[in-house]
């Protein structure tokens, strides 16, 4: 596990001049950074492609799961037969899992949302349309070629995250004893967050 946070200080200046009470949302704005800290540590695993567990990247040809087309209805359909053909890790038995979830860059999702809708004069669905899935767009991606196709994490558990002590949520700690530390030396509230935590990815099969 590894510790992730920060300090805020607060001066008594700063409070006297807070005429839009700003610094009451100062414990608010840290808990969101925290937890987009957590969504990033996750998310990247899929944008760096690290390597995993048998010694080779997250994304590889021996694993079936590693795509070089742009999103398509081709490129979808790949990914979807990819990821049913995966196969039970120790046999041959093909899972048959397909993908529940479209990952892709903020500034892809409107051309997502179209891909799976039907525009033509037709009120027959396509097969591609049928198989829409839920589009999750990521906030910080920023390349037009990255998107992941991603199961259900209750059929194919892909990512796991541990907290120390099972503090799943942000610890946040206000030193402002008038008699010790910051608020005694320097009239400076201090304001802590902390966030213990790891992770690792258990399988390959539920993601393209």
């Amino acid at each position: 596990a590894a510790k992730t946070g920060r300090l805020a200080r607060v001066t008594m200046e700063m409070v006297r001049n807070d005429d839009v009470s700003l610094i009451r949302q100062i414990p608010t704005k840290l808990s969101r950074a925290a937890k987009r800290t957590l969504a990033k540590f996750v998310l990247d695993m899929l944008r760096q492609n690290p390597a995993i567990y048998d010694g080779k990247a997250f994304f590889h040809v021996d694993h079936g799961n590693l795509g070089t087309a742009a999103l398509s209805s081709a490129a979808w359909s790949a990914a979807r037969n990819a990821m049913m053909a995966q196969q039970e890790a120790g046999s041959n038995d093909r899972l048959g899992i397909p993908p529940k979830f479209l990952l892709l860059s903020a500034a892809q999702e409107e051309a997502a949302f179209e891909l799976f809708k039907n525009r033509g004069t037709s009120n027959d669905q396509s097969f591609i349309q049928t198989q829409a899935p839920t589009i999750v767009p990521v906030w910080y991606w920023t390349d037009a070629n990255d998107w992941v196709a991603m199961a259900d994490k209750l059929d194919i558990p892909g990512i796991e995250v541990g907290f120390l002590d099972g503090n799943e949520e942000p610890e946040i700690f206000v030193q402002d004893n008038p008699t010790v530390g910051s608020l005694f030396a320097n009239d400076s509230i201090t304001y802590k967050i902390r966030h213990i935590y790891s992770g690792a990815v258990m399988d390959f099969r539920g993601f393209y």
